[in-house]
């Protein structure tokens, strides 16, 4: 799978707060960018009733899913109030944040941007509708988790020595597949629901990688109905391992 540029989440006002604005204006110009291919792609393949020539797929071999979902998402929130996009696809973006600033926001500020406007597609609704189906059909067969696989209200628990669900936009394209998802926290204050800090230190379940990352960057706790058999062969192993028998009274450490 190619290597995407990063997709920018936020607005220009964070990317100035944070210095991140080189970061910004090259997210910016991807998702214009974006925009524009999906406008040519809807265009040249139009049978006069639906879309032909798989241009989802085209789309998110080029941009991936995360930028191609977010100009989709951005368009239809622009564009909420438009019937001809299904209540499904308009209750879909609504769960993507996209940093629009809100009418009043606008109306005290005459300077203030919708830098979000600079992506809005061209094509009729009735096609962005059926592409936005058809993008979100090639997501969902990739089987990512969300928080209808999580114990109920686990955002809200201790994560310390649990299997954490880590949220789908936090992965790289290249590594968004279910099994990446999970992750078992073994420290930090993060894991502590009460504590000031954030930081959740552990590893993934998949292959050990140990890594750090913030309490927001997960779902919640992933419900044991849903792990899948190559985690329980994992976690199966890992207790294995920390049942054996110690050798000797020192321990031992890798590649030493």
């Amino acid at each position: 799978m190619p290597k995407f540029k990063p997709l920018y989440r936020y607005s220009i006002n964070d990317a100035r707060e944070n210095s991140q604005l080189p970061q910004w204006r090259e997210s910016q110009a991807e998702n214009l960018r974006c925009c524009n291919f999906i406008d040519e792609q809807i265009k040249q393949n139009w049978d006069g009733m639906h879309l032909t020539g798989d241009i989802q797929k085209k789309a998110v071999e080029e941009f991936g899913h995360d930028r191609t979902m977010w100009v989709l998402a951005n368009h239809i929130q622009h564009n909420k109030d438009d019937m001809r996009f299904s209540s499904d696809n308009r209750e879909w973006a609504k769960g993507i944040y996209i940093p629009l600033p809100e009418k009043e926001q606008l109306r005290r500020d005459p300077h203030l941007s919708d830098h979000t406007a600079a992506y809005l597609l061209h094509s009729h609704p009735d096609k962005i509708n059926e592409l936005t189906e058809l993008v979100r059909r090639q997501y969902d067969d990739i089987g990512m988790l969300d928080y209808h696989h999580r114990v109920p209200d686990s955002s809200y628990a201790d994560y310390t020595g649990k299997i954490l669900i880590l949220r789908a936009d936090v992965l790289s394209e290249e590594y968004k597949s279910p099994e990446n998802q999970l992750f078992r926290a073994d420290s930090g204050f993060g894991c502590d629901p009460s504590a000031s800090g954030r930081a959740v230190y552990g590893q993934f379940l998949i292959d050990g990688e140990k890594a750090r990352f913030d309490r927001g960057d997960f779902v919640g706790v992933l419900d044991d109905r849903h792990l899948p058999d190559c985690a329980k062969e994992k976690l199966q192993q890992a207790q294995t391992a920390a049942d054996a028998p110690e050798e000797g009274s020192q321990p031992v450490m890798k590649g030493m």
